[in-house]
């Protein structure tokens, strides 16, 4: 849905140089299978929150994953700063920062976005705060400028005195919850969007994802929990993951996973412990620095696996140069006595 993509945009472009692969394996035991998740749907969705947490605030409880992005500090961080050049470059993210900047809604004006996923990745909720954000001129500025005044795909309706949003023909519904404040939500979600608006309904903190997000350190500009296997079918050793990035000065990122069992926490240590030994080897073949990977750390307390890791905003700059020379150096012509000779490929690690 690309109405609702454009509220999610700045979200999901906001962490300029990251590349995320939705194929990436994750590591996980060969020789044993996860033991049968034995606690129901319902029993994870059930009893008092574990946590109250502004962010969940419009999250329906059968939420299996939730996000909050702090853009505010985002925004405000060295590497956004030194970094934010690149949005420009996907011509969609450009589109709806031409957009924003024709409705007078700045990246500046955005204080923070939501995001919550259902078990099967069809239903979403995005959050979305900042000054103006709800007001009714800059939303059908917006429909006129970002999707053509196409009515199908951004209608503003009214509704029982409240404003709303139809978008693409009704497939999601944006509830204006404030001045500073919209929510979307997917059809399938909407009326369990519109009781927590009312105050009501269940919390997603509860269960697995509770004890999750009690023990993630929420103060970070970036944040996220998800319960598994419900949402990772290739992951099916792992209970829970989470993690937390903070921008404030480089990059700091701590990463957690609940094994189904502390064999299994084990093993995944030693596959990441195997791959960031690669990645050493790697490094110093490029000449990259290597002093990055003496501060990750990786920790097993029990079934939960910890990883820390941080770079220095004037590493990730030394690196960014010399990714870029090497880039430079591929892409010049090949000299005269070269021409036409294929260079040797270099031998994969061994697995």
């Amino acid at each position: 849905m690309r109405a609702l993509a454009f509220v999610a945009v700045l979200a999901l472009a906001s962490a300029p140089g990251c590349t995320c692969s939705k194929d990436a394996e994750t590591p996980k035991a060969a020789t044993q299978e996860s033991p049968a998740n034995d606690s129901g749907g319902d029993a994870e969705h059930s009893g008092e929150p574990l946590v109250d947490l502004p962010a969940l605030a419009y999250v329906p409880g059968d939420a299996e994953l939730v996000a909050h992005v702090d853009l505010r500090r985002l925004f405000a961080s060295p590497l956004w700063q030194a970094n934010q050049g690149l949005m420009t470059e996907d011509p969609e993210a450009k589109r709806t920062l031409d957009a924003l900047a024709a409705c007078d809604l700045s990246l500046d004006a955005l204080k923070g976005i939501d995001l919550a996923v259902d078990d099967a990745g069809s239903r979403v909720m995005v959050s979305l705060e900042g000054a103006g954000v709800g007001e009714r001129a800059r939303l059908g500025c917006i429909g006129d400028k970002l999707f053509d005044g196409d009515g199908e795909r951004w209608a503003i309706t009214e509704a029982d005195g409240a404003t709303l949003l139809k978008l693409d023909g009704g497939d999601a519904i944006g509830h204006v919850v404030a001045a500073d404040r919209v929510v979307f939500a997917s059809r399938g979600w909407d009326s369990a969007v519109i009781e927590r608006i009312a105050g009501g309904g269940r919390s997603p903190a509860t269960g697995t994802l509770g004890e999750t997000l009690a023990a993630l350190d929420t103060k970070r500009a970036i944040w996220f929990a998800g319960r598994l296997p419900a949402l990772a079918g290739q992951a099916p050793n792992l209970r829970s993951v989470s993690g937390a990035i903070d921008l404030d000065d480089g990059l700091a990122l701590e990463l957690g996973m609940v094994a189904a069992s502390p064999e299994l926490a084990g093993e995944i240590r030693g596959e990441l412990d195997r791959r960031l030994k690669n990645l050493r080897g790697r490094l110093a073949k490029a000449a990259l620095p290597e002093a990055a990977l003496d501060r990750v750390e990786l920790n097993v307390e029990g079934s939960t696996l910890r990883v820390r890791a941080s770079l220095a905003i004037d590493e990730i700059k030394a690196i960014r140069a010399l990714l870029d020379r090497a880039g430079a150096a591929d892409e010049a012509p090949a000299s005269a006595d070269g021409a036409g000779e294929k260079a040797p490929e270099a031998p994969e690690d061994a697995h």
